[in-house]
This record gives structure tokens, sequence and C-alpha cells, in this order.
């Protein structure tokens, strides 16, 4: 018995996170043009490699402040639009770690959670996990069109949380910020906290974020790893302007969440805004040239997407799709890895500027 009481019911979740995908077979001696996980295309930001450099002296013997102060005023300094005070600002392990810990106080065994479906799948498992169930408003490919009407009609039924990633993952469509206060507005009327997840919100201009909401049944969920370049550091942050909650997202946060080099690194990357237009512009035009190449092609589909996006749904009428592009070099998140989604399906993210030439050689003889 020394086993316990383990909880295996969270297998009958049926799924994986889309990152844990078995490798696909790529041919041999090719190059493989990566455009799997979302990071950064123009890789590492140079103000984070200076602060690397810099902080070699660095002691970490020490342990790291409770709360990265430092990150904490680089936030609303960087963001001025958002109008936001450091109580406000709930910085975790990654916006993954973020979720988690919100959801941990959001949801109880019992309650609902709903969403937008395809979504990103690991948000979803953790609600799972929670003991929660899962309602979606289920997209009807291959367009896979957002609705706001849809979304506020799921409202009716008073889910503890929608989940709402702007842009979405996969398709990369970005529902409309006034949609958006629609949906906390009726969201707040029925008892139903919204969590905006912008993990690949740097492409998209702060203006347009919902951190300019201030409803209090609106969190905000913001990224490092995306536009800013720094999926290796593992630092997120949530936005909330509801006190209660902040409170207690500390209480149960665990001690020295973030390290001490991670919160110097994300907080350089918060001071170089060039890397970040650089960024948008290349992902802007890469992008444009992707969807061109797809036109061309009536046998796929790509899904309603964002030009300013780095990434976007393919569709296929039949067959496996992320096994046809790895034939041809083409790394992938296969569509299996998302609810709602099967292989007919696959999400691609921009690849390096130095790989979009081959990238749509490829892809047209795929």
């Amino acid at each position: 018995m020394w086993k316990g009481n383990l909880p295996r019911e969270i297998l009958s979740a049926g799924k994986r996170g889309y990152a844990a995908s078995a490798p696909l077979p790529y041919p041999e001696g090719t190059e493989v043009v990566d455009c799997a996980l979302g990071t950064n295309p123009l890789g590492m930001p140079p103000s984070a490699k200076r602060a690397l450099e810099e902080g070699a002296g660095t002691d970490l013997c020490r342990y790291p402040s409770p709360e990265p102060e430092d990150l904490k005023l680089a936030i609303p300094s960087r963001y001025p639009s958002w109008r936001l005070c450091r109580e406000q600002i709930l910085v975790g392990s990654g916006s993954m770690g973020v979720l988690v810990n919100l959801l941990r106080l959001l949801l109880r065994p019992g309650t609902t959670f709903s969403g937008i479906s395809p979504q990103f799948t690991d948000t979803v498992l953790q609600a799972l996990y929670a003991g929660a169930s899962y309602r979606p408003v289920i997209l009807e490919g291959p367009q896979y069109r957002m609705d706001c009407d849809g979304i506020l009609q799921a409202l009716r039924e008073s889910p503890a949380v929608f989940y709402l990633d702007r842009p979405n993952n996969p398709t990369g469509q970005v529902l409309p910020l006034r949609d958006v206060e629609r949906i906390a507005a009726r969201a707040l009327d029925r008892g139903t906290w919204v969590i905006s997840d912008e993990a690949y919100g740097d492409f998209i201009p702060d203006g347009e974020s919902s951190a300019c909401l201030e409803y209090p049944n609106l969190v905000t969920c913001r990224s490092f790893s995306k536009g800013l370049g720094l999926a290796g550091i593992r630092v997120g942050y949530a936005i909330t302007r509801d006190p209660e909650l902040a409170g207690l997202f500390r209480a149960v946060q665990p001690p020295f969440a973030v390290g001490t080099m991670d919160a110097a690194l994300a907080a350089a990357a918060l001071e170089d805004r060039d890397f970040l237009d650089r960024t948008r512009l290349y992902v802007e035009g890469a992008k444009k040239k992707t969807l061109d190449a797809i036109a061309g092609r009536p046998e796929w589909w790509a899904g309603e997407t964002d030009g300013r996006v780095p990434i976007l749904l393919l569709s296929q009428q039949s067959g496996d799709l992320p096994r046809r592009l790895a034939r041809a070099g083409i790394a992938c998140e296969p569509g299996e890895g998302f609810f709602h989604l099967d292989n007919r399906s696959a999400r691609l993210r921009v690849p390096a500027p130095g790989k979009l030439e081959i990238f749509l050689e490829r892809l047209a003889r795929a």
C-alpha cells in the first residue's frame, strides 16, 4: 500500500500536451526546418545576451527574492497603456506555472471549465486534472473561425472559468479587444472568471492587449517565451484587478518561483524594443509568403488567422499531414496534440529567416 491512492483518473483525459508528441520520422541526412514549438524565429534578444554576460558574477548561492521586484517595476514601465501598479502583477515560473496556480484557485472538482476549441492543450489538461469538466465552444473546420456570439451563448451556462488563448493557439487568430470586453462583461454578470492567455500577445500592439481592460473577473497572462525570445528562462506573469485573487495567488505560489538570473534576463528583454520590432516585421512578411504558398495548393486549407502572429493551422481533407510535412523535412506540431483535431491538421510556426526560402521550397513539393 506504499503507493497510497494515486489519482489514476487523470489518465482518463486521454491526451498529452502537444509538445509531448512522439517524434516524426524525417529523411536521413536532411536538415529539418523547425516550424514546431512557438519560439522566436529570430532567436534570443541581444539585450538578454548582454545581461547574461554581465551577470556572470551574480551570487547564485543566495536564494532569489520572494517576488522579483525589479521585474515587477519594469513591466508597468514597458506597458504604460495598461495602467498597472505592482500589486496587480503576479509573476511565476513561466506562463504555464502561472496558469497552474490560477486554476488551482479558480476551479474545484465538479466545476465547469470552458473555452474555444481547438486551443492550447496543456491548460485544458490542467483543468481536467483539477477535476473540472471541459465544455468548450467547438470551432468548425477547416476555417475554425471564432465567433463572439457563440462565446456569449456558452456563458449562459455560467462556467467557473472561461479560457481564451488570444492569439489563439493553434490558429493564430485574434479576437478583437471589443469582443473580449463584451465577454468579460457578460462573464461578470454570470459569476465567471475569464483568463486571457496572451502567450503570443507580443505580436499584437500593446493597446490591443486584454490587460487594457479593467474588469475584476478578467485575468491576463503573458509570457517571455514567444515574441521576447526567452523560452528557456521560464518566467511568466498574470495581471489581475482583483486584490483578493492577487493575495490568494501569492499565498499558494511556491517560494522562490523565479530565479535571480531569470528575472534579470526577463527585465532586460523588456528594454529591447528594437528586437521585438524586428521580430514583428519579419513574422508579418514570412507569414504572408507562407499563406501565399498554401493558397496555391488546392488540397490544403489555412484556418482563420492573423497575419501578425507567427502560427497558423494547416489542414487537408484526408491523410496524415504531419508525416507528409516530415517527409519534406519540415517539423510541425501534429493536430492530434489538440482537442477536437486530428492529424489531418498541423500547426506551423514561421521558420527562422535563414530557413524561410528552403521552407517555402519544401512546402511547394510536400
